[in-house]
């Protein structure tokens, strides 16, 4: 029990800290979070997200603050309140072993650890996705109204924080419903398959909201997934493309096997053994229906729709992924048990070190700090393309003059409604000459590359500033070790010498 202390002790410290500034989600959530109650709904129709996240944000900021880890830490709760439930939720699956193997696998992996530590949704939604498969095994088992009720509760308040949540809402629904025809629980599963349904009307008042933003939202900054994102889903719930990653996506799709096709048995000299046992059971069989028919629905409908997919939206499906492996690691025998969670932990270790301690997440806080120094009255801040301001924007003094192209709107959100469409017109030319007119002093420039829908638009857009302002300095390159990477430019003011 000491190991098994001494692992949930460093993952769950590992959820509560990183050091790196909040980068374009995290910044857009507290931005968003800030405002009163009352205008989420609007703002959110511009963002195209559901609201219960950033409601509990809004809460969590009043109390604790906006600033970089505070925001941060309630995704470190939420992650951390998932543990005792992936140990509930196993345990109830099968024993108590299974239990143990659950809460080990969600406390080492790399995927749950990353988004425990980033003000965004997706830890709340791993604790949701728990909850709710913990009411379910208890309704089945008795599925009196008691039992019952919180069912649609939990099911709505996953479609409030992710829209994902209802592919996985109907895999679940489809896999109950299998199970609703024949046998002697038939009816407990038709039961459950009702109180699941009633959550759906639950959302109904967020409906016309939810229409407007498929309407006038989706994801452009994304592209469609093929059908190789399913594979490349479960790599990534292991650690990505990374050496440790791609041993631990190995040893996830190996436990995942013995989960599904796996039995613990006794060899000729007693010895404890494993034997591969078909049909697969039903409980396996379920788990592997939930998780699979979500990822199949979301990216299926991604690839119809031709709307982006991230990887961070799979995030309601990494639970009965693990609670399958959990299964197939109970299932070996005890020496092969340990073994394989001291491999697990060990290179799950290795990729946890390697997103918190040596990849920042944004350069924005470089960038900041470079224009703090030189910022001067009557200087302008550009963002281009727009989805660069709000991460710097929040490091910045206040009556900074900023702008984002190609709207000049302020930097702090984006306004994503028709958004491909609202670029492909675009001018950078006359952006340029406009933003030189408004400028008293030197104009900054913000800029990246490689944005969907925006071209070259950001380079011209540099080339227009160096015709109106004078020949740009380069003030900061994007580096590498970032996975949000800036350019910075300065153009001076008219007839100015450079500072």
């Amino acid at each position: 029990m000491l190991g098994v202390a001494l692992v949930l002790t460093t993952f769950t410290v590992a959820r509560c800290y990183v050091d790196s500034a909040l980068w374009l989600d995290e910044a857009l959530s507290v931005s968003i979070a800030q405002l009163p109650l009352s205008e989420l709904r609007d703002a959110l129709r511009v963002d195209g997200s559901p609201p219960l996240y950033y409601a509990l944000l809004h809460v969590w900021i009043r109390f604790f603050g906006d600033g970089d880890q505070q925001v941060r830490l309630l995704s470190a709760v939420f992650g951390v309140l998932s543990l005792p439930l992936a140990w509930a939720v196993g345990t109830r699956l099968r024993d108590r072993t299974t239990g143990w193997c659950a809460v080990l696998l969600l406390a080492a992996s790399p995927f749950a650890v990353h988004y425990a530590t980033e003000a965004r949704m997706y830890s709340l939604v791993v604790l949701e996705v728990l909850l709710l498969g913990l009411t379910v095994l208890r309704a089945l088992d008795t599925p009196s109204v008691p039992r019952l009720l919180p069912v649609p509760v939990i099911a709505a308040l996953l479609l409030y924080t992710h829209y994902w949540s209802l592919f996985l809402l109907a895999a679940l629904g489809l896999v109950l419903l299998a199970h609703s025809v024949r046998g002697a629980a038939a009816p407990s599963f038709r039961r459950v398959s009702i109180a699941l349904a009633f959550g759906l009307l639950l959302f109904v008042p967020w409906l016309p909201t939810f229409r407007y933003q498929v309407r006038h939202t989706g994801t452009p900054w994304a592209k469609p997934p093929g059908t190789e994102a399913v594979l490349l889903t479960v790599r990534e719930w292991a650690g990505g493309a990374t050496a440790s990653g791609e041993l631990l996506f190995v040893v996830l799709l190996g436990l995942i096997a013995v989960g599904l096709f796996g039995r613990a048995a006794r060899g000729p000299d007693d010895r404890a053994a494993l034997t591969v046992h078909l049909p697969v059971e039903p409980t396996a069989r379920a788990l592997l229906g939930v998780a699979l028919g979500t990822l199949v629905l979301g990216i299926g409908t991604g690839m119809a729709l031709q709307s982006g997919y991230a990887y961070r939206y799979s995030s309601v499906a990494v639970v009965p992924a693990l609670l399958l492996a959990a299964l197939g690691l109970a299932t070996l025998a005890p020496r092969a048990r340990v073994l394989v969670l001291v491999l697990v932990v060990a290179t799950a270790a290795t990729g946890v070190a390697r997103l918190q301690l040596f990849t920042p997440r944004t350069q924005a806080a470089t960038v900041a700090a470079e224009l703090r120094a030189r910022l001067l009255p009557g200087d302008l801040v550009l963002y281009c393309p727009d989805q660069l301001g709000p991460a710097v924007s929040r490091l910045l003094p206040a009556g900074v003059d900023q702008a984002v192209y190609p709207s000049f709107g302020h930097p702090e959100r984006i306004d994503w409604r028709d958004y491909e469409a609202r670029n492909a017109t675009a001018d950078p030319v006359a952006f340029g000459a406009a933003a030189a007119s408004r400028a008293k002093g030197a104009v900054y420039l913000v800029w990246q590359s490689g944005y969907r829908t925006f071209g070259t638009q950001c380079q011209q857009l540099a080339g227009e500033l160096s015709r109106a302002k004078g020949s740009g300095e380069q003030l900061l390159m994007p580096e590498q070790k970032y996975a949000e990477r800036h350019h910075l430019d300065r153009f001076p003011a008219t007839g100015a010498a450079s500072r």
